[in-house]
C-alpha cells in the first residue's frame, strides 16, 4: 500500500518534467571567416567561407554580403544565397570563385614566394530566413601558404 503513493508522485514528477519547454532558444549572430583560398590554374580564385552558427537552433541563412580584403586592397564582393542549415554551435561551408584583381594578386604571389602570410578581413551582413535575423560582421586573420599544396593559403 505504501508503493502505490509514491509511484503516483514518481509519475506526477515524471508528467510535469515532460512538460517543461526545455533549454532556452538563444539567438546570438553569426560569424564568417575564410577557411581556404586556392589559386586555380586558368588564374580564378575559390575561397571557402566558414559560417559559424553560434546560436543554440539551427539557422537557415539565405544571404551572405561581404567584402573581402587581402593585404589591404579589396579583392572581390561577395553576394550569395547559401541556402544553408547551419547546426547549433556548428559550421559550415560555401565557396565563392571570382577573378582577383592585379593588387592582392601580387600580394598572394608574393605570399607564396616568401613562404610568408598574408592579412586579410571579410566584412558584410548574414541573413537567416528562418530567424529573420540580418547581423552584421567583421573579421580579421591572416591566410598561410600550405606546405606541399601549391596555390592553397589555409
Amino acid at each position: 500500500m505504501r508503493k502505490l503513493p509514491i509511484l503516483l508522485s514518481l509519475l506526477l514528477v515524471s508528467l510535469l518534467a515532460a512538460c517543461s519547454s526545455g533549454p532556452p532558444k538563444r539567438i546570438f549572430p553569426p560569424q564568417a571567416s575564410l577557411q581556404e583560398l586556392r589559386v586555380q590554374d586558368d588564374g580564378q580564385w575559390v575561397v571557402h567561407i566558414r559560417v559559424q552558427n553560434f546560436s543554440t537552433v539551427p539557422m537557415r541563412f539565405s544571404r551572405l554580403q561581404a567584402t573581402l580584403t587581402l593585404a589591404g586592397q579589396e579583392t572581390t564582393r561577395i553576394d550569395i544565397d547559401p541556402a544553408m542549415s547551419v547546426g547549433p554551435g556548428s559550421i559550415e561551408v560555401v565557396q565563392h570563385v571570382f577573378a582577383p584583381p592585379a593588387g592582392p594578386r601580387t600580394a598572394v604571389s608574393d605570399a607564396f614566394a616568401n613562404r610568408r602570410a598574408v592579412r586579410y578581413q571579410l566584412t558584410g551582413r548574414i541573413a537567416s530566413s528562418e530567424h529573420g535575423t540580418d547581423e552584421a560582421f567583421d573579421y580579421s586573420s591572416a591566410l598561410n601558404p600550405v606546405p606541399g599544396l601549391t596555390g592553397v593559403l589555409r
